[in-house]
């Protein structure tokens, strides 16, 4: 158990260190049974994300939401490969898929952030974002949305 904790905690060490690739050998070098978990896939796809391999991350995405559809650690990752992947349809229907989950969640708040940002409703993710903020004040992820959304607004105070 302690090793298997170990190689859970390498992995993310690794994609927070911004290593994608030493991750990723990490995970792969877990038992196999625990490959298949939604926790699993998401980390596989937050690492495939950092590397730009977007198509990579959005299927290991897919996966981790196959095993684990009530997830919402993660899925603002998602919703940015979506975004950078154009693909609206999936975005649209990611975010309604979480605001059904829980609708407070500051993942939630990002994932809708993300879908109004590719419909260039800038001022409406704006307002996801800062809200996801609202909720948790920590949550790292939502200042860097918004930050995006301040450049692309033009507007910096």
């Amino acid at each position: 158990v302690l090793a298997l904790l170990q190689g859970c905690g390498a992995a993310v060490k690794l994609v927070a260190a911004f290593r994608c690739q030493d991750a990723l050998a990490a995970l792969e070098r877990l038992p196999p049974r625990h490959q298949n978990t939604g926790w699993w896939w998401c980390l596989v796809g937050r690492a495939k994300f950092e590397l730009v391999d977007y198509a990579g991350s959005a299927a290991a995405f897919v996966r981790a939401r196959k095993l684990d559809p009530c997830r919402l650690q993660g899925m603002e990752v998602y919703s940015t490969v979506l975004w950078h992947l154009k693909r609206e349809v999936e975005l649209s229907h990611l975010a309604q898929e979480a605001l059904a989950l829980d609708r407070l969640s500051p993942h939630t708040c990002c994932v809708l952030g993300n879908c109004f940002s590719l419909q260039k409703e800038h001022e409406s993710a704006l307002r996801f974002c800062q809200r996801a903020l609202q909720v948790d004040p920590t949550y790292a992820y939502a200042y860097t949305l918004c930050g995006h959304e301040y450049f692309a607004n033009d507007d910096f105070q």
